[in-house]
């Protein structure tokens, strides 16, 4: 039986191939890391300091483009959600154009990192409205590509 690749593996796994395809980090996050930034809801909505924060598990920048990941060892509902919100609102609008300062960014594209196995290639069809892309992980660490709107990668 193979073993189920954790989120830190994933996102591992994600950046090194990202960056051997020409990709920049901006920043990443996973479990326990620390080392992420919280995108702030814009101030006319926000309610407490934190509350409403997302901190993305990997931003990337490649000429103009921006992609931004939530990554996770299965299917959750709730990271589509997530990711769909960012892509059709405005609401994090201040946070990420502070977190761009300095790029020319002509689009931002918003996506998950999976495991490639038979369930999340499955959420990932049912679910693809709400994505830009969708980059799944081998028990090798090699990607693919599973889904995407346009060539983004």
């Amino acid at each position: 039986m193979e073993r189920r690749l954790t989120e830190e593996q994933i996102t591992k796994a994600l950046l090194h191939w990202l960056e051997a395809n020409g990709w920049e980090i901006i920043c990443y996050d996973f479990p326990q890391s620390g080392t992420g930034i919280s995108l702030h809801p814009n101030e006319e909505i926000r309610t407490t300091k934190n509350k409403g924060a997302i901190i993305p598990d990997i931003v990337a920048i490649k000429g103009t483009t921006v992609v931004l990941f939530e990554n996770k060892d299965r299917y959750v509902q709730s990271d589509f959600v997530k990711i769909n919100d960012l892509k059709v609102g405005s609401d994090y609008s201040a946070s990420l154009d502070k977190l761009l300062k300095g790029c020319q960014v002509t689009n931002i594209f918003y996506g998950v990192g999976l495991p490639n196995n038979e369930n999340a290639c499955k959420k990932i069809k049912e679910q693809q409205n709400m994505i830009d892309f969708a980059l799944c992980v081998n028990g090798d660490k090699s990607v693919v590509i599973n889904f995407q709107t346009k060539s983004i990668f």
